[in-house]
């Protein structure tokens, strides 16, 4: 068998992952050509590999979520995609609606559903914070402040840039 190095299978694998695989494999430290090792250690053990190991970063295991939440995936997974399916539609007919509101002159329309106003195209200020981050640090700091964030959770569908 053909070897990668520790580094390259550092990058594909978790240190669980690699510690299996070397056991599977019967592979000691010495197989890597790594140093730092007990040069009396005859056979695989952990505490050789702690050692070759020191400074090594694998890669890192992403949690699995418990099987019972399949379901709430599935369903979720579809009302995303109806969602997008919906807002799609609701984005064209909108956009066809402001076209017809500019061509006929109409700012605003109602009916017991809804009201529907036409907001004409404006110019608009905005404080450029990253700007004044980068080139005045003292006083961006002065007025900074933190505000807790709850929790949350974000779905992008595949495909969507």
């Amino acid at each position: 068998m053909i070897l990668k190095t520790v580094e390259e299978y550092s990058k594909e694998m978790t240190r669980s992952e690699f510690d299996k695989f070397t056991a599977l494999e019967e592979l000691c430290p010495n197989n890597f050509g790594l140093k730092d090792i007990d040069q009396a250690c005859v056979s695989q053990c952990e505490e050789c590999w702690d050692k070759a190991l020191v400074g090594i970063t694998f890669k890192v295991a992403v949690p699995a979520l418990p099987d019972s939440t399949i379901p709430i995936l599935k369903e979720l997974g579809a009302l995303e995609v109806q969602v997008k399916s919906i807002k799609e539609k609701s984005d064209k007919l909108k956009e066809n609606l402001l076209k017809a509101m500019e061509t006929h002159g109409v700012k605003k329309w109602d009916n017991e559903v809804m009201t529907i106003s036409y907001t004409a195209p404006t110019t608009r200020i905005s404080f450029d914070s990253a700007n004044l981050k980068e080139e005045r640090p003292d006083v961006f700091n002065q007025y900074i402040k933190t505000s807790n964030v709850k929790s949350s959770i974000r779905i992008k569908l595949k495909g969507d840039k």
